[in-house]
């Protein structure tokens, strides 16, 4: 009688590693991944939703943060945020009638020589002509290129995680006229985080 081969399980080939969150926001484990080999991680982008971290507040639902891998020891893969991304549909529900929207968009480095492309929205109390919507968005423009440059880049992160930034940014904007809210619509890393070298390796 011939002998069957057997069917090799590649899942249970497979290695589980532990991700954590970014110092700032508490080193906590936030996911397990598969893989071949521990440092096959390196590199991955890991989306998770900022409720994942801070449970006391639904609305974190509707902010994804981006983690990049940076380096796995131990089973235990160390992450930095590259890119933060508040809920499209939300967002749009957020506008609405009576009042105007004005969006921010611009490219700011941090101190330590990161890029980061930021989009922000700001919401008047009331309906405003486009000669103070061009007012409002060079003045947070403003406020943004001062800010930033004062940060390092996990600085910047908490900042705009807590809204810290955007307090400071919609206060300037306020001396053209009275804002309601503010929201960070997206923050993208320009800046590799880790060099095309060092993904080889992995």
């Amino acid at each position: 009688m011939p002998k069957v081969a057997k069917v090799k399980d590649k899942w249970k080939s497979k290695v589980w590693v532990d991700v954590l969150a970014p110092e700032i926001l508490g080193n906590m484990v936030v996911a397990s991944i598969p893989a071949n080999e521990e440092q096959a991680v390196i590199g991955r982008v890991v989306p998770i939703s900022l409720f994942q971290i801070y449970q006391d507040n639904f609305e974190n639902n509707n902010i994804k943060l981006y983690l990049q891998i940076i380096k796995v020891e131990g089973g235990r893969a160390y992450t930095k945020v590259k890119g933060i991304e508040y809920a499209r549909e939300v967002y749009r529900a957020m506008i609405r009638r009576g009042s105007s929207l004005v969006e921010v968009t611009g490219t700011y480095s941090t101190n330590d020589s990161y890029t980061v492309r930021l989009e922000v929205a700001l919401f008047t109390v009331d309906k405003i002509n486009w000669s103070k919507i061009h007012k409002i968005r060079l003045v947070a423009d403003k406020a943004l290129s001062d800010e930033v440059p004062n940060m390092n880049y996990d600085q910047l992160v908490a900042s705009l995680l807590s809204g810290s930034l955007l307090q400071k940014v919609t206060e300037e904007a306020k001396k053209v006229y009275p804002i309601k809210s503010y929201l960070l619509i997206k923050m993208k890393l320009v800046t590799k985080l880790l060099t095309p070298v060092a993904q080889q390796a992995a």
